[in-house]
């Protein structure tokens, strides 16, 4: 067949530009083939381009999941099944009817996971004009930032944690094979270490640090020793106890406060490491905060976790069973210590000698939380920035159970039913001082986030109600109800600590 001579060929189109009468379906005609290309090319495009920010996405999660659960810097087949999980969890095979694809997961340099993801998605109006499929491909990194974190841990050591977790009595076998719930926050803890220890090797072998602090509460602290040794003018002393008097048929009794001036010699022994049993304090003066109040007033100097003593109402008396002659209900947890260095020994031995005593006052174990995590205050020692990089701050608050302060046992706010410091009313019900304690638990919480650090919750035990939900920072409050579970929730934190971010 021979070839349509170009003269005709021009001579045709031309000619319905010439003539003007009646051309005007023709020209319609003609121009919406380029139209018909130009929003068929939108279209598509447009299409094309929402597939692939999906696919986009879909990498950055999986190669963020497959680096979160890489172990030092192991590349194995399970860190590929979960970077693929998420990956097809994000972006489903049927999506955007794209052409069938394998992300591709890779270990391009140490500590780093990569993803690759190669399809093509087909075009609608396009079609027409030849073009069938338009090709995307997308890649991206992962890899774990590692900076100066300081980890602050505020265990309860309540009389409940000799129990079993599910509540009954641990004892005889039950306690010799470790079912105690003391026994499970014991390797709890040695897992959170286990799961950071690459990270802390790292940082060490880049000039920075990972440290660990420990606040071990009941119905009061052991921090005296730590006082002590910041300044022995921050403990309080003379101090005031209470004692009992009665007529001579024992009745009538009455309960005035005596003075007491501890000698040297006592001091040195209330402060010595090798005397576990002593070195808890009193809290320091505060005043009366309703049940509905969201802030502590200035004279609480219990809660002002930054103030550094600078009168006798400010400083802290020593928590001492034998002056304090009312109450037989009395208890002095294991001594806290200092934000430090750690090897897996020193805690070990540390937590193994964790002993459940006392009631449940979580406002006092977050208030020194507080002080330990804090970059000011009589400790200081948590700063923004070490060797000119910042530092991450973390409180871990683990408990089993809800607040439970008595009105005649000895804490570290006296026997409330003849102190009242915290109730204002030596009347008070157990149930209404337990809400008193809560509000402060939450002040408390209060001013921990605004040194900037952020706080986990973990309810071991126990179902976690609103304000323990409501301290922890946003989505770091965790239920464990066994030993096990409890040293998963561990492990979990561990990963989550390590700063993941996406490099590409």
């Amino acid at each position: 067949m021979s070839m349509l001579p170009t003269r005709w060929i021009r001579s045709f189109c031309a000619a319905p530009l010439r003539n003007v009468a009646g051309n005007t379906l023709a020209i319609v005609a003609f121009a919406m083939i380029p139209l018909t290309g130009m929003m068929g090319s939108a279209v598509d495009m447009g299409r094309s381009y929402t597939a692939k920010v999906r696919l986009q996405q879909a990498c950055d999660a999986g190669a963020l999941a497959g680096r979160r659960i890489m172990e030092g810097d192991v590349f194995n087949a399970g860190v590929e099944a979960e970077a693929r999980k998420f990956f097809n969890f994000n972006f489903p095979a049927a999506s955007f009817q794209v052409a069938s694809f394998t992300p591709t997961v890779t270990h391009p340099d140490v500590g780093v996971i990569g993803m690759e993801a190669k399809t093509a998605v087909p075009t609608t109006i396009m079609k027409l004009f030849g073009y069938e499929r338009l090709p995307i491909s997308v890649s991206c990194t992962a890899s774990q930032n590692f900076v100066n974190t300081d980890i602050v841990l505020v265990l309860d050591v309540t009389g409940s944690m000799a129990w079993r977790p599910n509540g009954g009595d641990c004892t005889g076998s039950c306690a010799s094979s470790g079912g105690s719930r003391i026994a499970g926050l014991r390797k709890a803890v040695l897992a959170l270490y286990d799961e950071l220890k690459p990270m802390q090797d790292q940082l060490e072998s880049a000039g920075m640090r990972l440290r660990y602090g420990v606040v071990p509460f009941s119905s009061t602290v052991n921090v005296g020793k730590l006082v002590y040794a910041r300044d022995p003018k921050f403990i309080r002393d003379p101090a005031k106890y209470r004692y009992e008097r009665c007529d001579s048929r024992g009745q009538n009794c009455s309960y005035p406060t005596h003075t007491e001036n501890h000698s040297d010699a006592w001091f040195r022994a209330w402060a010595s490491d090798a005397n576990t049993q002593l070195g808890c304090i009193e809290e320091r003066d505060t005043a009366y905060i309703a049940p509905s109040a969201t802030y502590a007033p200035d004279n609480a100097y219990d809660l002002d976790i930054n103030r550094e003593p600078f009168s006798e109402g400010t400083r802290w008396p020593p928590y001492d069973p034998d002056e304090q002659r009312v109450s037989r209900s009395t208890a002095c947890p294991y001594p806290a210590r200092r934000l430090a260095d750690w090897t897996r020994k020193d805690l070990s031995d540390y937590v193994d000698d964790l002993t459940p005593v006392g009631a449940t006052y979580h406002d006092i174990g977050m208030i020194w939380g507080g002080r330990l995590i804090s970059s000011a205050g009589i400790f200081g020692d948590s700063p923004t920035t070490y060797k000119n990089l910042p530092v991450n701050r973390y409180v871990i608050f683990m408990t089993d159970g809800q607040m439970d302060p008595s009105m005649t046992a000895y804490s570290a706010y006296g026997i409330e039913r003849y102190d009242a410091r915290v109730s204002g009313s030596t009347g008070t019900s157990e149930t209404r001082l337990g809400n008193l304690h809560d509000t402060r638990f939450s002040i408390a919480c209060d001013r921990v986030k605004e040194t900037g650090a952020r706080i986990i919750v973990v309810g071991f035990a126990t179902s976690l109600d609103t304000r323990r939900q409501n301290c922890a920072s946003d989505g770091m409050a965790q239920n464990a109800t066994d030993n096990q579970a409890l040293i998963d929730v561990f492990k979990d934190i561990g990963k989550k600590i390590g700063a993941l971010r996406l490099t590409q």
